[in-house]
């Protein structure tokens, strides 16, 4: 093999290869640490309360709110209460047929399975809002929150309108 710039064209060409082979390298490394940095878009929330509505009702009355609840988390976690400023108490209920009579019982704890949903909807699941302070008509809104066993509290407002 000949010579270039003093040194033999096979170091040539492996230095040349060894420059490329780096460079693909620190071009891989760089692409990857974009996709495992930050990015704009926030991470799923772990559990998410959505699709909420409440009832009309006049002051002093009850309503029911409904609300859909998600775990995105890989364990069960479950609601354990309820409260608002609206009402003197916020109270998840689950409606039954009972020797054919329909009852309203209270759920002391609501269990929300990993990877699951939990829809409250007329007729079965709801959050009683016992002692309204204020008359509920449609176009209010009610502030909620929700209390989890692991702790968390998530709050969201509510639209009021007829079924």
């Amino acid at each position: 093999m000949g010579r270039v710039g003093g040194r033999s064209q096979a170091t040539g060409l492996v230095t040349a290869r060894w420059r490329a082979a780096r460079l693909a390298i620190v071009c891989v490394i760089g692409a990857l640490g974009v996709g495992c940095g930050s990015s704009d878009a926030p991470p799923p929330e772990r559990l998410t309360v959505r699709n909420g509505w409440a009832r009309i009702a006049d002051s002093g009355a009850t309503s029911g709110a409904y609300l859909e609840l998600v775990n995105r988390d890989t364990v069960p976690v479950s609601v354990i209460g309820m409260s608002t400023e609206v009402a003197t108490a916020a109270e998840v209920h689950e409606t039954m047929q009972h020797d054919g009579m329909v009852h309203m019982m209270p759920r002391t704890a609501l269990v929300i399975p990993a990877g699951g949903t939990v829809s409250m909807a007329p007729g079965g699941l709801h959050v009683m809002l016992v002692g309204l302070r204020r008359g509920l008509s449609a176009g209010d809104s009610v502030p909620l929150r929700v209390h989890f066993s692991d702790s968390t509290t998530i709050q969201v407002v509510v639209p009021v309108h007829t079924p």
